[in-house]
């Protein structure tokens, strides 16, 4: 495919090198063991759940432009990509909703903070930066970035396009000559207002960050985290929301999975389910939840720490239940 393509999936010695740091800590986490079943009993991979939220609190300050080059935008390798998911006995947190090709996320740095997680969530899975994935792990793609929530469930799949209620002017930002933060905001400004303000999520526009961006995918994505920086305060919906394309369902073990996170007491319990459902469909591989909590103000400062007694699974334990 074009040169984004070959540079979004480029080797990762090159990326070691340059992002040495942050493949480190990755290193240090031992996530890519495969569970010891020579005995026949299950073993978890052990796993520093300190240094599991030492990477995700260096990936969060990580502010840089892109990964290296204009191709390469900066979720690739710097930011928290993560998803908030609610529990259900019906289906595996980490599924994509059946007949979806596009699955909602969320990103936050340093520079892209916001107080609260869409729809009232407050428990999900965060996914390793993309160039400091496990090996083994199966490849994700980023197809598109709104600076804030897109009512996506009223966008054609997989999210990015125009919406039901506006037709016309809610397409890609692209492709209507939007490539800025500042026509992003100008483009924002002639959307509803007043008591219609909440229809403003449809309308809103979502910057293309997909590969066939190519040279303009960095550039594209920094302006999407810009164009948050451009939101009235006054806004209810200042978290971002970024869509992965779909993987295939029940393929935990192929997940670039990084952790669960909670932010509440009610989202621990969902966290820990998530953990022992998590363990017990891959045989044994124990994933860590993390604490994260988001900053009051845009200007503060997001945390994520790791807390034996939030496990629900502990590493090398044979068994979880």
């Amino acid at each position: 495919m074009a040169q984004f393509v070959k540079d979004y999936s480029s080797s990762k010695d090159a990326e070691m090198k340059t992002y040495g740091l942050i493949f480190l800590m990755a290193l240090i986490l031992g996530c890519t063991n495969n569970p010891d079943t020579s005995s026949g009993s299950r073993r978890v991979n052990a796993v520093d759940g300190n240094a599991v939220a030492a990477s995700i609190q260096l990936a969060y300050q990580d502010t840089r432009h892109d990964c290296g080059s204009a191709s390469k935008p900066a979720f690739l390798c710097a930011g928290v990509l993560f998803r908030g998911t609610s529990t259900s006995g019906a289906h595996h947190a980490w599924n994509p909703a059946p007949g979806k090709t596009g699955v909602s996320f969320s990103y936050v740095r340093k520079d892209a903070n916001f107080d609260h997680l869409a729809v009232g969530t407050d428990n999900g899975f965060i996914f390793y930066p993309i160039l400091s994935a496990p090996s083994g792990k199966d490849h994700m793609y980023v197809l598109c970035s709104f600076p804030v929530d897109g009512y996506t469930w009223i966008r054609a799949q997989p999210g990015c396009g125009e919406s039901s209620q506006y037709p016309g002017v809610s397409g890609r930002c692209q492709s209507q000559g939007i490539s800025t933060a500042d026509q992003w905001k100008a483009h924002f400004d002639k959307g509803p207002s007043g008591a219609d303000r909440e229809l403003i999520y449809g309308y809103v526009c979502a910057f293309d960050v997909s590969t066939e961006m190519n040279a303009l995918g960095a550039e594209s994505f920094y302006q999407s985290l810009r164009a948050m920086h451009l939101l009235p305060a006054e806004l209810r919906h200042r978290y971002n929301e970024l869509i992965v394309q779909a993987w295939a369902q029940d393929i935990p073990t192929r997940l670039p999975i990084q952790a669960f996170f909670y932010t509440s007491v009610s989202g621990l319990v969902s966290a820990r389910h998530n953990q022992w459902d998590f363990f017990n469909s891959t045989g044994g591989l124990f994933v860590p939840i993390i604490h994260m909590t988001l900053p009051a103000v845009v200007t503060g400062d997001a945390t994520f720490t790791y807390n034996p007694a939030d496990q629900y699974c502990q590493p090398d334990a044979t068994s979880c239940s």
